[in-house]
């Protein structure tokens, strides 16, 4: 990283148009690069390459795949990610989607489960309740 701690980003058009094209560590770079794009709109911005200091966290992610006619299960996956553990800590949410809407007819749904690492536990217990509830409403239970 540059003595300067900043970023150069190179960036064109406006609104939904707007793009980055790039970004570089040292004026000079980015504007030779600008001048080579030969558009009238392109713009070197800098940025400070420092800001709020990240602090890791983790979500685990839950997804069910549940097939609205028969209440069958057709498929179960699961993830953990990083984020920045101010922005969620402790939250557990689940959400059901519905999936292939064709004439009015739902084809499938969706269970999502989104929680921090530390309340995982409890996300796989909402998560898996939700689904049996689900299931045995689609199956007339």
């Amino acid at each position: 990283m540059s003595d300067s701690q900043t970023a150069y980003i190179v960036t064109t058009g406006e609104y939904s148009d707007y793009r980055i094209r790039g970004v570089f560590l040292d004026k000079p770079s980015a504007e030779r690069y600008a001048a080579r794009l030969r558009d009238s709109d392109v713009e070197v911005n800098e940025y400070p390459t420092h800001g709020p200091e990240f602090v890791p966290g983790r979500d685990v992610g839950m997804w069910t795949l549940i097939d609205a006619s028969t209440g069958d299960v057709e498929r179960e996956w699961s993830s953990i990610s990083d984020r920045d553990a101010t922005q969620y800590d402790g939250q557990c949410s689940t959400t059901v989607y519905t999936a292939g809407v064709t004439m009015g007819t739902v084809l499938s749904y969706t269970v999502y489960t989104s929680a921090d690492i530390a309340q995982e536990e409890r996300a796989r217990k909402s998560h898996a309740e939700r689904v049996a509830k689900l299931r045995a409403e689609v199956m007339g239970l």
